[in-house]
């Protein structure tokens, strides 16, 4: 016999009104069906277990927002949820917000604690489809305690991410999206799904052009996109972009990336790439003067101070190091590399900024000094601050 109540059997001025928010983080899970994964997060799935626990509390339901393939960790950045928010607000029709799982709402707790107040303030409960908590003190401590727990997996899930992609660059992998020349590619091997990369038959052929008639000083970047365009090079095509020519700043980071020489970075260290460089290391350099010379195009070479400049030498070929500025993992970071490796002699890699002062600090908290040193050291300084230069001074 079912527990569940009729919407008819309640009478209509105790009939509770709720709407549901259903998300999912990848447009694939969009379209799996209930009877495809009656257990998955699809859409569907969270639409028959949400309507089924309105059912069962006997609420009206008034409202439907789906998030589609938005994997924004806070609500801020999520549209539809700020749109059900504003309606709420605006309509005030709502006694009840209905989730599939606290998980799929919020990953971060302090989200869910803001949104839990705010819902309270308006007179509205948020309940999950598939979490029973219960009512009172503890049932609200389970909510938090479970809040904390799932941010806590996706931060350790992104832990995890980068260990992974880490160990993937320093195998010579490739831990973003194809390069332009290059393709990403799924093979099996040994009856294991790989991720690689592959050259591009119809697009390296631009790169290595590009590089080579830049190489010859003729060409700003402007000139040398319009020759590219005309000669048919265009960006691969997208769900969202169709095919297009490339873009200038598309351009600019490209003739300066020394992935093609068949180098990949990661958090400012250089290691040797598994893909096929696409232009020698004579061509590269060629290239980079000619950038460094068109202060106007777009690229221009700029000094960068710090505080360790000029005061750290490569302890493979004894030359000295040098701080620059890379573009990438959606920003910019600064790294040290040796001027003997800029002229050819020398294989040290590429070291980023922070890790070269950790490793000084870290020199220097085991520096320690002599008592008599420390002795000589004191009574300069007293001489110099009294005025009365000692015998080792030179002084009369």
């Amino acid at each position: 016999m079912s527990n569940r109540r009729k919407t008819s059997d309640v009478p209509q001025s105790s009939l509770k009104r709720s709407i549901r928010y259903l998300r999912v983080s990848s447009k694939k899970q969009m379209d799996t069906d209930f009877e495809v994964d009656p257990e998955g997060n699809s859409i569907d799935t969270q639409r028959k277990v949400c309507s089924a626990k309105e059912c069962d509390m006997g609420f009206v339901n008034v409202g439907e927002y789906v998030e589609p393939g938005n994997s924004a960790q806070t609500i801020d950045k999520r549209p539809v949820f700020r749109e059900m928010i504003d309606r709420i607000v605006r309509e005030h029709d709502v006694d009840y917000v209905i989730i599939y799982a606290r998980s799929r709402a919020f990953r971060n707790y302090i989200d869910a604690g803001n949104t839990k107040l705010a819902l309270a303030k308006l007179g509205v409960k948020l309940l999950s489809a598939k979490e029973d908590f219960g009512d009172g003190v503890m049932a609200e401590a389970m909510e938090a305690v479970t809040d904390v727990f799932n941010w806590l997996q996706v931060r350790m899930s992104g832990e995890d991410i980068k260990v992974k992609m880490a160990n993937k660059v320093r195998n010579g992998g490739t831990a973003s999206r194809a390069k332009l020349g290059y393709l990403n590619v799924r093979k099996r091997i040994e009856g294991r799904e790989v991720r690689t990369i592959e050259t591009d038959a119809e697009r390296a052929p631009f790169v290595v052009m590009a590089f080579e008639a830049f190489a010859t000083g003729k060409y700003t970047l402007e000139s040398l996109r319009a020759m590219l365009g005309e000669a048919g090079l265009r960006m691969r095509a997208t769900a969202k972009h169709p095919a297009r020519p490339v873009g200038l700043a598309t351009l600019g980071d490209m003739l300066r990336d020394r992935y093609y020489l068949g180098y990949v970075e990661y958090e400012g260290i250089e290691y040797q790439g598994r893909h096929e460089a696409l232009v020698s290391p004579e061509l590269f350099e060629r290239v980079q003067k000619v950038l460094d010379s068109h202060s106007g195009a777009g690229v221009r070479k700029r000094t960068h101070n710090h505080y360790l400049k000029g005061a750290l030498w490569c302890a493979r070929c004894e030359h000295r190091f040098i701080v620059q500025r890379a573009k990438g993992n959606g920003g910019e970071y600064f790294y040290f590399f040796c001027r003997g490796r800029q002229e050819g002699l020398c294989d040290q890699p590429y070291v980023n900024v922070q890790r070269v002062e950790q490793a000084v600090l870290n020199h220097y908290a085991t520096v320690s000094f002599s008592d008599e040193f420390k002795a000589a050291v004191r009574a300069r300084l007293d001489e110099t601050a009294s005025g009365r230069p000692g015998e080792h001074s030179g002084g009369t």
